[in-house]
């Protein structure tokens, strides 16, 4: 199925973009799993145990991958065959098929050199730096075994209750954004980010996201900015950190041609 977009000439001529599909469900749980744990704050909310994770988020990226308000967009290594990233988008009601609905026919004509700010450099590469988890979209009481359904709510509430706060649903979301720890600094999040900015450009479409900190000034970098945020007491929930760990809520206002 094609892209929506052309493919970014900064993507290395070792990878390749696609469209991800059912056969990636294993892959883009382990690509999820390993990145996030790169950061152990990532994983407050995780049950103890790797398979019980694994399980529930190829559930729930099966449930996104049906779901046609998503889109989902992966990295490949030519030569091995293995997902080095990927990445999932919400898209705003009425704009489905600009972002690809199934049916387009080719590639949308956009300019992904206006995304980054005039005279800064984005980073080559963006590691994982969406927030770890995203809200349900209906409610679901499917959590992972072994994991804490009063921890789960609480975030999700919260979640929830930041995205109706800010709009979310009428911009255009980066849910999810993960890279395989063994790719990081190659450019392959960064090129599955450019085409989907410069498209919500071309429509005048704000876009959305939670940021970690790691990604915050990355992220700041393609135009982002901060305008909410979210904390969790990470004490409170683990013995294992003492600190309060902080998600930004960040909205990039679309780029006008130049």
């Amino acid at each position: 199925m094609a892209l929506p977009f052309p493919i970014p000439d900064t993507l290395s001529s070792a990878f390749v973009m696609s469209r991800c599909t059912p056969a990636d469900v294993n892959a883009i749980a382990e690509v999820y799993y390993e990145g996030f744990l790169s950061d152990p704050r990532n994983t407050f909310w995780w049950p103890p145990e790797k398979e019980d994770m694994i399980a529930w988020n190829r559930r729930r990226v099966r449930h996104k991958m049906a779901d046609r308000t998503t889109r989902h967009f992966k990295i490949t290594d030519v030569q091995s065959g293995d997902v080095v990233a990927f990445a999932r988008w919400d898209i705003p009601e009425g704009h489905e098929a600009v972002f690809g609905d199934g049916n387009e026919d080719g590639a949308a004509a956009v300019d992904v050199s206006q995304v980054v700010t005039a005279g800064e450099n984005a980073e080559r590469d963006l590691p994982v730096t969406s927030a770890p988890v995203e809200a349900p979209t209906p409610w679901i009481t499917d959590f992972p075994k072994g994991s804490s359904p009063e921890l789960l709510r609480s975030l999700f509430d919260k979640l929830i209750v930041t995205q109706e706060k800010h709009k979310a649903k009428t911009m255009l979301g980066l849910s999810l954004l993960c890279t395989s720890p063994k790719y990081h600094r190659r450019g392959a999040a960064q090129a599955l980010m450019l085409p989907m900015l410069a498209l919500a450009d071309a429509e005048g479409l704000k876009a959305y996201l939670e940021a970690t900190p790691l990604g915050k000034p990355l992220y700041e970098k393609l135009g982002f900015r901060e305008i909410d945020h979210l904390s969790f007491d990470l004490k409170k929930y683990t013995d294992k950190f003492d600190e309060v760990y902080r998600f930004s809520v960040m909205i990039r206002d679309p780029k006008s041609p130049s």
